[in-house]
């Protein structure tokens, strides 16, 4: 990693209030080497993140498990892969959009509330239905982008162990409200994720 890439990483880290520790070089099950930015931090969001100048970093407690640590390199291994996740850049775009449209929802709420007149009340009402379709579009590409990985995922340590290393982390793992709505809105949950696999090689 040139220094160029590690002072952007590190600046990365930062951001998402993590510590770096380390520069270290990984290897996934079939052999594939990759350098990554080890980082600390308590109650992270993300165990495992590829950033978007397409540095991976991995929180240190991963390292703990070999099974955990595989999951988590072939993950961010696949979003390194991912051309097309730059267009999560103009997807920024129906975001602030959606914060929009709940700004005006909120005016048209106080309005009727004010007013009591039922035509604010409508206007509230389609606001907040613009705001909601103007979201669904970048958690939608979110949701296709992880999946992708998991699925490059699960190739690599199979169904069984994957099913087992999320279960861990439901167990283990206590977010907060704000990370659990974060998460849900940008990552599928474990059981579409299998359905959606399970779909696409029921002929194997």
């Amino acid at each position: 990693m040139n220094s160029i890439l590690l002072g952007l990483t590190k600046s990365h880290i930062r951001l998402i209030n993590g510590r770096f520790v380390r520069t270290e070089t990984m290897r996934i099950p079939n052999g594939i080497e990759q350098e990554v930015a080890i980082f600390s931090g308590d109650k992270p969001i993300l165990l495992g993140q590829c950033t978007p100048f397409r540095a991976i970093i991995i929180h240190e407690s991963v390292l703990n498990s070999e099974r955990l640590s595989n999951y988590v390199l072939s993950h961010e291994m696949a979003h390194r892969k991912q051309w097309w996740s730059f267009l999560a850049i103009p997807m920024c775009f129906p975001v602030i959009l959606s914060f929009l449209f709940i700004g005006q929802a909120l005016f048209f709420l106080i309005q009727s509330l004010a007013s009591m007149s039922p035509s604010y009340l409508l206007g509230f009402m389609w606001c907040v239905l613009m705001s909601v379709l103007a979201l669904i579009i970048p958690c939608a590409f979110s949701w296709l982008l992880e999946l992708n990985a998991d699925f490059v995922a699960i190739k690599h340590i199979g169904l069984k162990a994957y099913l087992e290393i999320r279960d861990e982390l439901r167990k283990t793992r206590k977010p907060t409200v704000s990370s659990t709505i974060i998460n849900r809105l940008t990552h599928p949950p474990a059981a579409i994720t299998v359905r959606v696999w399970r779909g696409l090689h029921k002929h194997e």
